[in-house]
């Protein structure tokens, strides 16, 4: 059979070869615009009702816990360069309101327990979503329908159906929607992409990333419950919202993470630090064929969600990912793209991708080094991306785009992990079937699925 692989002519990529035959080291201007710009989505029009460039921008905070006050104490930081003012906080629970309105400086009329106050505020520009997961989705749609930019926490949503509610609330809208994955903003990835896309190594096959810690208590996502907390000054029932209703259970609010109630856990919280950046990487971010997911739950057992996950993710183009989580052993994959013709490795803490080609191709491709010497995954450059967009009215990176059709694979992962399914996705009709055809309805939040783990 005849090898049809278009290689690339002898000199298009030989940089150096005519001079030494060693891996070239390119190191990125720190002020290098083209690697922050999007690998898609550059023609669409300015999103309506842009700020003008000095205009500040009036920002207030849904869900103030432990990454709420992340944020909020990092665009507290660089609130001055980013030209932005803190005018309002909410949280169901009193005595991280009190926080957050000390850590701003509110006044206790900006700071409510109930964000659709917020959004009936004129002056109110932008929020930040923080909440527990299954809220995402409703605080996006409810604020972009009132005419607010969004930075929505990962992940995108708690269930596929709300997916495409939010992503469809993003369009009417034509707000700025960021999904809060900051990794997205290494320049390796956007690098990355552009070798793929410019034929550096060739189709895409396979590639792998992985997410995976161990914790000494064997106990990951534990946290401790306030003595003091009540129904008094936590409104459970809104906490809830369309999670299943049980009476006030402490645990869970501090420990949500370990309960499917309220999140898909290593899946949802973990892989998507992995999983977006290396679908930028990809050149073309597409939604998934075909997804299968295994887990398992028996070395952390004091849980809902699966300690360990292994995800196969097929798209259209012929990629497949892997991606992998566990919270019981801290080995993961390096994350890798793996092309006809050369490989790409990524660096784990470090802006640093080498392209590596296959030894049947040495003769065609340079090895090549990309490196840069800003630190990874800083959340205070997304944050100021969000702004610098809110302003423009340009394409962001971590865009609902992204965000969408990283959830569909997510998504469709959980029903395969718990379903016991391998599933396909028809996105244009927006179903899920089976390998046979048959439709089976995503899970949302009145699904009952029985544990495995118990009789």
């Amino acid at each position: 059979m005849t090898d049809n692989t278009k290689v690339p002519a002898r000199g298009v990529f030989e940089t150096r070869r005519d001079f030494l035959r060693k891996t070239a080291t390119v190191t990125a201007a720190l002020g290098s615009a083209s690697l922050f710009s999007p690998v898609y989505g550059q023609s669409q029009a300015p999103s309506a009702g842009v700020l003008g460039a000095n205009s500040k921008i009036n920002v207030a905070y849904i869900g103030t816990g432990k990454q709420g006050m992340l944020h909020v104490r990092s665009q507290q930081k660089f609130a001055k360069e980013n030209n932005i003012a803190q005018i309002a906080v909410c949280d169901l629970y009193q005595r991280r309101l009190d926080q957050a309105r000390e850590q701003t400086g509110v006044s206790g009329k900006d700071a409510v327990r109930d964000y659709a106050v917020l959004l009936e505020r004129k002056d109110v520009d932008a929020v930040v979503i923080s909440t527990v997961d299954n809220w995402h989705a409703q605080a996006s749609i409810d604020a972009l329908n009132a005419g607010k930019h969004v930075f929505c926490e990962k992940p995108m949503t708690r269930y596929l159906g709300e997916a495409w509610e939010v992503y469809d609330a993003v369009k009417r809208s034509g707000k700025t929607y960021v999904i809060g994955s900051q990794g997205c903003m290494d320049p390796k990835w956007h690098k990355a992409a552009e070798w793929v896309k410019d034929g550096r190594i060739g189709p895409l096959v396979w590639g792998q990333g992985s997410y995976c810690r161990n914790n000494k208590k064997n106990s990951e996502w534990t946290f401790p419950v306030d003595p003091d907390v009540s129904e008094k000054n936590l409104d459970w029932k809104r906490w809830l919202g369309k999670a299943p209703q049980i009476p006030f259970t402490p645990e869970h609010f501090f420990s949500w993470h370990k309960h499917y109630a309220y999140n898909s856990g290593i899946i949802g919280n973990l892989l998507p630090h992995r999983f977006q950046p290396l679908m930028i990487a990809t050149g073309e971010v597409q939604f998934p064929k075909r997804v299968v997911c295994t887990g398992t739950r028996k070395v952390s057992t004091d849980r809902d969600i699966t300690d360990t996950t292994h995800i196969l993710a097929e798209f259209p183009s012929g990629l497949t990912l892997v991606l992998v989580g566990t919270t019981v052993n801290e080995q993961g994959l390096p994350e890798t793209l793996r092309g006809r013709m050369a490989t790409l490795k990524f660096a784990s803490s470090q802006n640093r991708v080498e392209l590596t080609p296959e030894s049947i191709f040495a003769e065609e491709i340079d090895a090549e080094t990309f490196t840069d010497p800003r630190p990874t995954e800083r959340i205070e450059v997304l944050e100021k991306h969000f702004f610098e967009c809110i302003r423009s009215g340009k394409q962001p990176i971590a865009n609902v785009e992204l965000a969408l059709r990283a959830q569909t694979v997510l998504t469709l992962a959980e029903m395969s992990e718990r379903l016991g399914m391998t599933l396909l996705l028809d996105p244009e009709k927006r179903l899920v079937r089976t390998g046979d055809g048959r439709v089976i309805p995503p899970l949302d939040y009145n699904t009952v699925v029985p544990d495995p783990y118990k009789g």
